[in-house]
């Protein structure tokens, strides 16, 4: 346990550290320790005390426990449930939908391929696609509408 200790917490900080969009030296200005130092930390080959762990886990604005293993919650979804929390409703809801429903699901394959291209594209293709049982039901009575009265 004493030699994965290291690597685990030292992975945790990096991830975080990647997570928050911070340089190594930007990480290093706020945590108030040396840019040297937190890459051996994070690479697990220096060992942290207490004092090391609360600067590296204020310049992560984290609590210093989510960067120990063993808390059930990884680094990862700490910070996605965070921004997840922080997220519009709207936001919220897609992501949900995304989350249970099933892959093989005609919508979900829809919606995928429509987040994978330019926005602008996105807006414009999704804004009709909402619309066609509208419009198949106008278009419908159109034509027999029209055939009635040629008839």
């Amino acid at each position: 346990m004493r030699d994965t200790l290291p690597k685990e917490v030292g992975q945790a900080i990096h991830i975080l550290r990647r997570l928050r969009g911070l340089s190594m030296q930007e990480f290093a200005e706020r945590a108030q320790l040396s840019a040297t130092y937190l890459r051996q930390v994070e690479r697990g080959e220096r060992d942290l005390g207490l004092g090391a762990l609360g600067l590296i886990a204020q310049g992560l604005q984290c609590d210093p426990r989510l960067l120990l293993p063993g808390d059930g919650r990884s680094p990862v979804a700490s910070v996605v449930a965070e921004l997840f929390d922080k997220a519009e409703e709207t936001l919220q809801n897609a992501i949900l939908f995304l989350l249970m429903e099933p892959d093989d699901s005609t919508r979900k394959r829809t919606m995928l391929a429509l987040a994978g291209e330019d926005p602008e594209r996105s807006r414009a293709a999704a804004a009709p696609r909402s619309r066609p049982p509208e419009r198949a039901v106008s278009g419908r009575a159109s034509p027999s509408s029209s055939r009635r009265s040629g008839k």
